[in-house]
């Protein structure tokens, strides 16, 4: 009987064998109907997310900066805070993780900035920081992340007036996930503004939110359409023996090369002036023969290029001079065009001003704009350098300007629908938008105070 009981024992691994074998999730591993091999599971893909200024999504963090621009106006302790989170690219968390917010340095992360944007940076003060809060947390099945980083930006007397600093944050390493290099840094780039003391800020012209409806036609060709975009009515850019129109500009997107066949659309997007009328004066970019990253000048009947190809999502400064013989173009303080002309011009069309608008609303100008000027005088090309970000002491040069528009706020008492002249003239120029065909979306001035404007 003992001889029996061994046999079965023995024989009894073997049955096992033939009927194969199945783990705790029912799954066949091996057996003699196939081999089947343990599931692996690798790394889940976690996005780092700027959350600052932006919907429930966010934004996942590249090496664009995040602007915090602080005024000497402003008083010490005013405070910007930025926020982070993060999220699961590749299905649900597997299990509850926690990554760490801290501080990255090294000096070759700095060098890498310099390189990238074209101005130096320095560390960010420790009294000009902190880190409220610093634990992204995701739970076992969630995708988006329970709670968030906070890190708080103050207007401290430790930060030099226009000196340009860098605040690197970055998670830590959590096993189980990885980071994308490209998606591993959040750079907060801090300025405290010095000049005339007054907040920066630039006036956004891109379609407001909600107003991609088609035209009154049915017709939507493409999108960035539909601008907003600046008019005031004036008599005092009439007829001008001299003059400078300058500001700074920042284009967001070009329109597409491939529009400049279409003659409504034709590549263009319009900075200063109009299209329309007995069309004085026009400062666009693009034409049918044109690239879109090139300014064309137009003065009267006559058409010059601008011998400058501008980049995307850059500031520039642009300066057009007359001394009553010669035109002058400058792009940040250099001279790019020049051409005698003599007589007066007007920079006005029909009685009227424009910033941003065309004959159509496809033309419209996608980006932003600064410190838009118009002087009475052609300015030197040193007076536009030095004067380039800020105008200090407009006291002293005030019976020089027609207009000045810094487009850093609304103008009080206009329903935010206007942006002061603020050299007093009283050009005051009231905002628009081209075309759209969804009655809900009224215009309004937008402004961008948390922007810096570094020239290259």
């Amino acid at each position: 009987m003992r001889h029996i009981l061994k046999t079965i024992i023995g024989i009894l691994p073997a049955l096992a064998l033939l009927a194969g074998c199945t783990d705790q999730f029912g799954e066949k591993l091996f057996g003699p109907d196939t081999t089947v091999a343990p599931v692996t599971v690798g790394d889940q893909t976690m996005v780092f997310l700027n959350m600052t200024d932006a919907d429930e999504a966010g934004t996942p963090v590249t090496a664009t900066p995040v602007d915090v621009i602080f005024s000497a106006a402003q008083p010490v302790g005013q405070i910007k805070d930025i926020t982070m989170s993060a999220r699961i690219d590749d299905g649900r968390s597997l299990r509850d993780c926690n990554f760490i917010v801290g501080v990255r340095d090294g000096q070759e992360l700095y060098q890498a900035y310099e390189d990238a944007y074209g101005y130096a940076v320095s560390p960010l003060p420790e009294g000009a920081y902190r880190l409220m809060t610093d634990i992204i947390s995701i739970e076992t099945g969630g995708q988006t992340a329970v709670s968030r980083a906070l890190v708080r930006i103050v207007n401290s007397s430790a930060l030099e007036a226009d000196k340009d600093y860098l605040l690197i944050l970055g998670p830590g390493e959590e096993q189980g996930f990885v980071i994308e290099e490209s998606n591993s840094l959040l750079y907060i780039h801090v300025k405290r503004r010095g000049g005339s003391g007054a907040l920066a800020g630039a006036a956004d012209f891109r379609p407001m939110s909600g107003d991609n409806a088609l035209d009154a036609n049915g017709v939507d060709l493409g999108i960035n359409r539909n601008n907003l975009y600046y008019t005031l009515s004036t008599d005092d850019m009439a007829d001008m023996a001299e003059f400078t129109l300058e500001g700074l500009i920042y284009v967001d997107s070009f329109k597409d090369d491939t529009e400049r066949g279409n003659s409504t659309l034709a590549g263009i997007s319009s900075v200063w002036g109009y299209e329309g009328g007995s069309c004085n004066f026009l400062l666009r970019f693009g034409d049918a023969s044109i690239n879109p990253d090139r300014l064309q000048l137009i003065l009267g009947g006559s058409k010059y290029i601008i011998d400058y190809t501008f980049r995307e999502k850059q500031w520039y400064h642009i300066a057009l001079t007359y001394d009553g013989t010669s035109v002058g173009f400058y792009v940040n303080g250099r001279e790019r065009f020049s051409t005698e002309k003599s007589g007066v011009i007007s920079l006005s069309t029909d009685g009227r001003f424009h910033l941003g608008q065309s004959f159509n609303q496809w033309r419209g100008f996608n980006g932003m704009m600064s410190e838009v000027r118009v002087w009475n005088v052609a300015r030197t090309s040193s007076q536009l350098r030095d004067n380039a970000l800020d105008l200090s002491d407009m006291n002293a040069v005030r019976n020089q300007l027609v207009a000045y528009w810094k487009m850093n706020e609304a103008m009080a008492g206009s329903g935010n629908k206007m942006i002061e002249d603020v050299s007093g003239h009283g050009n005051d120029i009231t905002v628009a938008r081209q075309g759209a065909a969804n009655a809900d979306a009224v215009p309004t001035v937008v402004i961008n105070n948390d922007i810096d404007i570094n020239l290259r």
